[in-house]
Order: C-alpha cells, then sequence, then structure tokens
C-alpha cells in the first residue's frame, strides 16, 4: 500500500530535509490524493493564467513543481519548454514520467538557482508560499531567473497573514523590481479536505 499525503505531517516538518523526505514518502499517491480525494483546484487555475499571459512558445519555470501537476495543465495549452525544480526527489521522478518537462532540478526555493540570469519568460509557484515551506526570500532568486517584461504568478495563503510575504512583495514594488498586473479572488483551493484554506493568484511583471 502506497503512503499517503498527510497535511499535518508536512506541515510538521522542521527544516528543508525533513519536508523533502515527507514528500519523498508520499510521492506516488500524491496525485491520487491531492486532485482526485482532496479536489486540488491550484494547478489548473494557475496554468490558465499563465495561458493568458504567455505564448506557447515562451520557456517557463515551475518552482516547487512537485509531481508535474501544473506541468501536464500547461501541456495540454500547447506549452512546450516547461523546467522544473522541486526539493523532493520522489515528486520530481513522479514528474519525470510525465514526459511535459524538459530539465528538472533537485533543489530548494531559497536556495541559488543554478540558472543563468533572464533566463525565462515565468515562473510559477503554486501552493508552497505557506508555513513551513518556501521563504519569502526565494523571490530574489526567482525574479533574478526571469527576463524583463517576464511574469511572476504565485500563489499566497488568504485565510493566514503571511506578513512577511506582503513586506516583500512591497519591497520588490518599491525597488522597481515589478509591477502588479493581477490579484485574483480567494477561493477554496482544497474544498473537499480543508474548506477553511483559501489561496490567492498573484500576477507581477518583472521590470
Amino acid at each position: 500500500m502506497r503512503d499517503l499525503f498527510d497535511a499535518a505531517r508536512v506541515y510538521a516538518a522542521q527544516n528543508p530535509a525533513e519536508l523533502a523526505a515527507e514528500y519523498d514518502r508520499v510521492a506516488e499517491s500524491y496525485d491520487q490524493v491531492l486532485v482526485g480525494e482532496h479536489d486540488w483546484r491550484m494547478p489548473e487555475i494557475m496554468a490558465g493564467l499563465v495561458a493568458w499571459l504567455l505564448p506557447r512558445e515562451a520557456r517557463l519555470l515551475d518552482a516547487a513543481c512537485g509531481t508535474g501537476l501544473i506541468g501536464e495543465h500547461l501541456a495540454r495549452y500547447g506549452f512546450t519548454q516547461i523546467e522544473g525544480l522541486d526539493l523532493s526527489a520522489g515528486m520530481l521522478e513522479v514528474a519525470r514520467r510525465k514526459g511535459v518537462y524538459g530539465p528538472l532540478t533537485c533543489t530548494a526555493l531559497g536556495a541559488p538557482l543554478p540558472y543563468a540570469t533572464a533566463t525565462f519568460d515565468a515562473f510559477t509557484v503554486a501552493g508552497a508560499f505557506t508555513p513551513g515551506h518556501a521563504p519569502a526570500s526565494a523571490l530574489d532568486e526567482l525574479l533574478r531567473v526571469t527576463r524583463a517584461g517576464g511574469y511572476a504568478i504565485f500563489s499566497l495563503r488568504d485565510d493566514l497573514a503571511q506578513a512577511d510575504f506582503h513586506v516583500a512583495l512591497a519591497a520588490q514594488a518599491a525597488a522597481g523590481r515589478w509591477s502588479l498586473v493581477h490579484v485574483g479572488a480567494a477561493f477554496q483551493s482544497l474544498p473537499k479536505a480543508e474548506p477553511h484554506v483559501r489561496n490567492r493568484l498573484y500576477v507581477y511583471q518583472v521590470i
């Protein structure tokens, strides 16, 4: 029997190594539980935003890509240049088998990224900007690897304060690194499992 995703265990992780180990543990069942049982809506909604903003030849970075759920939706829209990164090797192996990604890199957000400056036309982060996961400081490197005129597309929890992220959003704008394009309405991202959890999608254009 495959190990099943358990949000309590994920949020109990004390450091990136423990978090990676927990995601490795549940990698093979992740899609079944999150999409099939919990009705996780984020990947489809975020992919639709990307398709609205960018041409199909765009080079995309799916940061904290997990098992590649966003990549699957992006591929259905016709995107073919999708790279991914995640801190869990087990999750990346599931993503690799889907055949929709180019290079996949095992690294944690918040660390230096192994990409040249201005490599990508956009980056996405779906769900990883949440307590105990990727830090707000990860935005610095993500913006560095995104070209001017490209897009930052990510979600934040709306049912939690996440003050560190909102300070970082304002600081990046004040520094002239990006401008706000769109803030979506809050929605239930896990309606069957955690109906209290609400997310909001943000789009900024890199300057």
